[in-house]
């Protein structure tokens, strides 16, 4: 079954219905008498590369950083957090510690490795279905990829 999303109809009306609310504070992490600076970091660390290049190789229907903007803020906030979550318990479970440096519980450690695991597994899949366009629907290729030849048509 193969049905066309109007995808800026659906943006919009996501975004209306699914709001996320603001945070109206930030918990202060470091301490009790700590002055009175943001407990996170702002933007003033490297940022990732955008790959740019790479994406202008592609007909894509829009970039990466325009799919991201057609998401609600709930999904972009669904997403953010398995990524920040992604990382902490990458971190947690010590594979990129030496044996000296790892967390003492050994299944925290373990069950860390295995949402880890299991968030890099299901957010291909979460992403697909979101962006159909650019990732192309169940079983084929997207229309990106058929139409300028890039991926053979399916079987």
């Amino acid at each position: 079954m193969t049905a066309r999303i109007n995808r800026r109809a659906l943006a919009a009306g996501l975004l209306a219905a699914t709001a996320a609310p603001a945070f109206t504070s930030v918990p202060d992490l470091r301490g009790a008498g700590a002055a009175s600076e943001p407990a996170l970091r702002g933007d003033d660390t490297a940022r990732l590369p955008d790959h740019a290049a790479l994406w202008t190789r592609m007909p894509l229907p829009f970039t990466p950083a325009q799919a991201w903007h057609l998401l609600s803020p709930a999904t972009q906030a669904e997403i953010g957090a398995a990524v920040l979550g992604m990382a902490l318990a990458d971190y947690v479970s010590g594979d990129m510690h030496d044996e000296a440096d790892h967390f003492h519980d050994d299944a925290l450690r373990g069950d860390c490795m295995d949402v880890r695991d299991s968030l890099l597994n299901r957010i291909s899949d979460r992403l697909w279905s979101l962006f159909p366009d650019l990732y192309g629907p169940d079983g084929d290729h997207p229309a990106w990829a058929l139409n300028s030849g890039m991926a053979p048509p399916a079987a």
